[in-house]
């Protein structure tokens, strides 16, 4: 786990700098590393899902983001429950690129 810490913060570094393509690499990169060690609802996954996701998003990949973020989620819900402000900010998220692509927003808040 302490290199796929190592890769989020370098990740972090890059994405502060404009550098979304190589941010992107190391977040992927350390959710890799992280995945193999924990389960997959883990709540340990959520810094590394939520920026990976807003990397995707950023860099208009949709349909990856929506993944990400679909995989968010549930671990935000179990974590915090429906209202928290983290839940809310995922399912806003969401709402945006589902508008962008033409999805209902209920489609993904139900």
């Amino acid at each position: 786990m302490k290199f796929a810490r190592k890769y989020l913060s370098l990740g972090e570094r890059f994405e502060e700098r404009g550098k979304y393509v190589k941010a992107e690499r190391l977040y992927v990169r350390a959710l890799r590393l992280i995945e193999g060690k924990v389960d997959a609802t883990s709540e340990e996954l959520i810094p590394y899902l939520y920026n990976l996701g807003y990397i995707q998003a950023a860099q208009d990949d949709n349909s990856e983001s929506v993944k990400t973020f679909g995989r968010l989620l549930p671990i935000l819900l179990k974590k915090h429950g429906q209202s928290h402000i983290d839940v809310q900010e995922i399912r806003d998220v969401l709402d945006v690129i589902h508008a962008e692509i033409g999805i209902p927003s209920q489609a993904i808040n139900s």
